[in-house]
């Protein structure tokens, strides 16, 4: 996935594709964020011709770093000094 720097991102943090089931929405998508427009998208690649980016949602810290527990539910590193759980709104 390729975007221009026009729209204010600077820094993308990689993340992970969401594998587990408390978000059904997001199965199989690949989230990550840009730490310095502190967004998050979801990129759909089911369709390698046609990806779907979709932006998730944009918080108020640097997300540094992604990670996943047991269950494949995704944390999202904030350079607040928390960890946050990703859940729907």
């Amino acid at each position: 996935w390729d975007y221009s720097q026009e729209s204010g991102d600077k820094s993308i943090t990689g993340g992970f594709v969401y594998r587990g089931s408390a978000l059904p929405g997001l199965a199989g998508k690949y989230i990550y964020a840009d730490f310095v427009s502190m967004r998050m998208w979801a990129l759909d690649s089911a369709d390698l011709d046609h990806p779907v980016n979709s932006q998730l949602l944009q918080v108020n810290f640097g997300i540094s770093s992604f990670g996943v527990d047991a269950e494949n539910e995704l944390y999202i590193c904030g350079f607040d000094g928390k960890i946050h759980r990703l859940e729907e709104i």
